[in-house]
Parts: C-alpha cells; structure tokens; sequence
C-alpha cells in the first residue's frame, strides 16, 4: 500500500532588514490567493551564546505537494525508523524476559 504524499510547506519569499519595515510592495513574487504571510519584528537578545540584534521580517510561505525526492527520502526514513524501533522492542523484549525469569528463580 503506497502512503499519499504530504503537504509541504514552503517560503517562497524572505527578507530581514535591521532598520526598517518591509513593505508588501517589497514582495517580488506573485502571489496565490492561498500564500500565507508572516511579518513582524523580532526583539533585540544580548543572553548568553544565542545574540541577536534587532530585526523587522515578512516571509510568504505556499503549501505544495511534496516532490518525487522529498517522498522517495520520506520512505526511506520512514523504513529506516521502523526497523530501528523494531530492534528497539526486541531489545526490551529480551530484557524483560531476562528480568521477568530471573524472578522466578529459587
């Protein structure tokens, strides 16, 4: 049985600029009714070893069906992940059972 593709996301356009706003007229792409567009400011952070200056952002993001790759290395990552956790289980398997017949033990 083939799994569908998924969903992706992904951001068609992206600007930052330290000083400014960014306009929508700035947006050099058409746009589809269905984009989706995230602007806003992000605070200035001087915490530790994650700094940052200040800075104003507008982003569009456009859902689209994932790629012939992106599904193909899906699949195989799905695959890989299942026999990891297989392993897994049958790891604890074993040591239950260990644990379990060491109980019964005189």
């Amino acid at each position: 049985m083939e799994e569908e593709r998924k969903i992706v996301s992904e951001t068609v356009f992206s600007k930052e600029n330290n000083h400014n706003p960014i306009t929508f007229g700035e947006i050099d792409i058409p746009l589809l009714p269905t984009d989706i567009i995230h602007a806003g400011y992000e605070e200035a952070c001087y915490e530790g070893d994650d700094q940052w200056e200040a800075f104003y952002f507008l982003e569009v993001s456009r859902d689209r069906l994932e790629n012939d790759k992106e599904y193909e290395e899906r699949m195989q990552n799905d695959t890989r992940t299942r026999k990891w956790l297989k392993e897994r289980r049958y790891e604890n398997y074993l040591r239950l059972k260990k644990e379990f017949e060491d109980i019964d033990k005189p």
